[in-house]
């Protein structure tokens, strides 16, 4: 991720890292920039000064800094705005925040075409591989999720306390303002059938149902967990090839450590063996997948492929006239019926000569690379060391 901001710090007079709470922005800008001053507007002091002095601040910082929850000062996008208008240079300003929302709106009406965006998701296991406390088994690693602050050796923090804690944060920092008070109650439901619905398809009246909200609200709360970087949605992928296609959406949170803990999980032997432990290690490698491709600059292009008739797979990477199906599954053992959906879509392919359906993954919970006639079974712990997926 740090290529990745170094790259945009060429080509961009700012820089915004949004993401969720404690995914490490503010770290990240430290370690990517470490000749830019650091000004944090959560001190009084600094937020006062800057107010009531303009000329003051930018004369202070004329080579730039890195400016610590952006979202608290409204007027310094405008101000940001005037300064890369009258001296530009690239890489001046590197803006971090845990109010996404707020960030968002003063990017969006002050800096649009002199920012470029960076989102930070949790850890992905290649990011912790030198850590003492890296996840040794997959179930481990659903478990704990990515959160930085789990990984923090001098801390040593429990994951089902320090989670409880985060959810709490997020609602009163985060979400309470956005969804008014008397929805705060069914919003955490909301939030719990979310996490007990990761890695399955989206049906709205199954939220209306269960929580009593109508279908706009439902959309309109998804979209409030989107703008905060605790899930994503997953389209389906527009190719045919023959099938008629289901349309709806995936839904995965984007850690699958607060997932466990939104589910009242609280060890690793709860979550090995609960019913929802196929959804959940899809949930991880899709966020792995996510963060592999971003890490090195690329784009996601990831995509779902599922018929009517329930063939199904559970990734596609979409390379424009190639495809890369990827199966995910939650075994320790690989068997070639494991890439059986990977070998179906092949088959109907070719029934498209615009688009050639590549030898595809499957992901799986074993240690081995082990070949599946045309396909490949790859480790869990190995999904950032594969190839394909830089194409």
């Amino acid at each position: 991720m740090i290529e990745a901001l170094a790259a945009a710090r060429e080509r961009y007079p700012v820089v915004a890292i949004t993401g969720p709470r404690q995914s490490g922005k503010s770290t990240l800008a430290r370690l990517s920039a470490p000749g830019l001053p650091v000004v944090h507007l959560e001190d009084p002091t600094e937020l006062a000064l800057i107010m009531n002095d303009w000329r003051g601040f930018f004369a202070r910082y004329p080579d730039g800094a890195i400016i610590d929850e952006a979202q608290k000062l409204p007027e310094l996008f405008s101000a940001l705005q005037a300064d890369v208008d009258r001296l530009p240079r690239m890489g001046k300003w590197i803006l971090t925040g845990s109010q996404q929302f707020e960030l968002n709106r003063g990017i969006g009406q002050s800096l649009a075409g002199r920012v470029a965006r960076l989102t930070l998701w949790p850890f992905a296991r290649e990011e912790l591989i030198a850590s003492p406390r890296c996840p040794r088994s997959l179930a481990e690693a659903v478990f704990i999720g990515g959160f930085a602050p789990l990984y923090d050796e001098t801390r040593k923090l429990d994951p089902v306390d320090w989670l409880t804690n985060y959810v709490a944060t997020l609602m009163e920092k985060d979400i309470a303002d956005l969804i008014g008070v008397r929805n705060r109650l069914s919003f955490i439901r909301f939030l719990g059938l979310c996490a007990a619905s990761t890695g399955t398809e989206i049906t709205k009246e199954r939220f209306s149902d269960a929580i009593g909200i109508d279908g706009k609200t439902v959309e309109s709360w998804l979209s409030v967990l989107e703008t905060a970087r605790i899930a994503i949605r997953l389209a389906p992928h527009a190719r045919r090839f023959g099938k008629r296609l289901i349309s709806r959406q995936k839904l995965y949170l984007c850690d699958t450590g607060l997932a466990c803990r939104l589910m009242h999980l609280h060890d690793v032997n709860q979550v090995r063996s609960c019913h929802e432990w196929g959804p959940l290690v899809e949930t991880w490698c899709i966020n792995e997948l996510l963060k592999t491709r971003q890490h090195r600059g690329l784009s996601p292009d990831l995509w779902y492929w599922r018929s009517r008739d329930g063939h199904e797979v559970d990734a596609l990477l979409d390379g424009g006239t190639r495809l890369l199906p990827i199966e995910i599954k939650g075994t320790t053992t690989a068997s070639y019926d494991l890439a059986a959906g990977l070998r179906h879509l092949r088959t109907l392919s070719k029934r498209d000569s615009a688009v050639e359906v590549l030898p595809g993954l499957v992901i799986y919970g074993g240690d081995e690379a082990i070949p599946l006639g045309d396909d490949r079974a790859v480790p869990w712990h190995a999904i950032a060391a594969q190839p394909e997926l830089m194409q």
